[in-house]
């Protein structure tokens, strides 16, 4: 996260803030909770605003970080916005009485290599959903796409796109480059999709007794998240089983749910509920199993939290993760056709081109943070609460669920709530015409 020093003068000429005096923040991250009449929560710790309170953004002035005031943040701002703030300690509440609120401009550069969920627009651009995102692709955007497809060939769901582009004010990624290709598995990679799959018994409610060590298990040899082993049991409770199948079917989208059956990408998406009392967290295979664990249904407060955890998982078997962010050993394996383009942001030093494939070397990082953001777009489009995930994550990863609300965010609920912010809180989805579900 990118900080610059709020930079005060006593004479200043509107709109742009010169340099006199610094300060430090009293506080800096995101916002946690829902802003209001008496304030807002910044990384768990409240912050009280008055009528004097003044309001501010970062900006680029002639390539240069500048500051300039904006009373209409105070009522815009929302959940998932990284600010900074300034202002005095209150030993009684033990709040934070703001003077300056700034907020933190988004960054400028993203690239990725994900598939699309589907066509948002065609006019007077067109704006797909993708890898978390929505990418507009213009008249100036390079195009170069991987045969069988043309220059011509519409964008598509179920098509992968490679591309690299910036931020504008409005929230979209304005793509300068893109490439756009089918979806192609070689030979090795599919042998490694079948000794990755999950192997499931289902269990039977109706025969087996409560606690049966029978009563269905699931083996997961190798999957996309950090390698769980082994076998777990599937308890026989049907109205558990059946709100997690509700829950991820909701949540897969409509780009799959509409293949044929016979389509090479049709995933066939399968949800369970496992005993595992050491796992906090869903995992899925490449055929489309997902398992979450049934302590951490238990530890949520919602369906919106269950299915954010849900979502991670399904975003990375869509990502199709496993195969994309293969180790070094499995070099050649990964198998996503794309036409040659290097990259900046988040890719920069981890895509590499072989022969017209961009194969992710050691990129788990990466493609963390991609099912991450591709789980909210997923939450976003199921109609599910996207605020919720970032709150979910942080009761996972908190010993008593009750203090996670007055923690500082874990670096997973971070990231979530910086996407939020940029994606979710001010209006992009709806400026192009989809529902909106958090920022309200």
């Amino acid at each position: 996260m990118k900080r610059f020093s709020l930079l005060l003068c006593l004479f200043m000429l509107p709109p742009v803030l010169c340099a006199q005096e610094s300060m430090t923040p009293a506080i800096e991250g995101y916002i946690t909770a829902a802003p209001s009449n008496a304030g807002f929560d910044v990384n768990g710790k409240h912050i009280v605003t008055t009528p004097q309170t003044r309001y501010m953004k970062h900006i680029v002035l002639n390539r240069q970080d500048a500051t300039t005031t904006d009373p209409s943040l105070a009522g815009v701002l929302a959940i998932g916005d990284d600010v900074q703030v300034f202002g005095h300690k209150d030993r009684h509440t033990h709040s934070i009485v703001a003077s300056t609120i700034v907020l933190e401009h988004n960054p400028e550069h993203v690239s990725g290599v994900a598939v699309v969920q589907q066509v948002v627009a065609r006019s007077p651009q067109v704006i797909v959903e993708a890898d978390g995102y929505y990418i507009a692709i213009t008249p100036k955007t390079a195009i170069r796409n991987k045969p069988p497809l043309t220059e011509q060939t519409p964008a598509a769901a179920n098509l992968w796109i490679a591309y690299s582009g910036k931020w504008n004010k409005g929230g979209l990624v304005v793509a300068d480059r893109a490439s756009f290709s089918q979806f192609v598995l070689s030979g090795r990679a599919k042998k490694m999709m079948k000794k990755s799959d999950g192997k499931l018994v289902v269990p039977v409610y109706k025969t087996q007794t409560a606690g049966s060590a029978k009563d269905g298990q699931v083996e997961v040899p190798y999957i996309v998240t950090s390698s769980h082993k082994g076998k777990g049991r599937i308890p026989a409770d049907a109205d558990l089983q059946q709100r997690v199948q509700r829950i991820g079917e909701r949540l897969v989208p409509a780009c799959q749910k509409d293949l044929a059956k016979d389509d090479p990408q049709k995933i066939d998406f399968q949800f369970y509920a496992f005993d595992d009392k050491g796992l906090r967290q869903a995992v899925g295979s490449p055929d489309g199993l997902v398992i979450i664990p049934m302590q951490v249904v238990e530890r949520l407060q919602n369906d919106d939290q269950i299915a954010a955890v849900l979502a991670e998982a399904v975003a990375q078997v869509l990502e199709r993760e496993l195969l994309t962010a293969a180790p070094k050993r499995a070099s050649g394996m990964a198998m996503i056709a794309m036409g040659g383009m290097p990259f900046v942001g988040p890719l920069a030093g981890i895509a590499m081109e072989s022969g017209g494939l961009y194969q992710m070397h050691n990129a788990g990082q990466v493609s963390q943070l991609q099912s991450e953001r591709v789980s909210l777009s997923l939450m976003h489009d199921a109609g599910y609460d996207v605020r919720e995930a970032p709150r979910a994550w942080q009761i996972l990863s908190s010993k008593n669920p009750k203090d996670s609300v007055k923690s500082a965010p874990t670096e997973q609920s971070a990231y979530l709530l910086s996407i939020i912010g940029q994606e979710y809180a001010h209006g992009t989805p709806a400026a192009l015409g989809k529902q909106q579900s958090a920022g309200q």
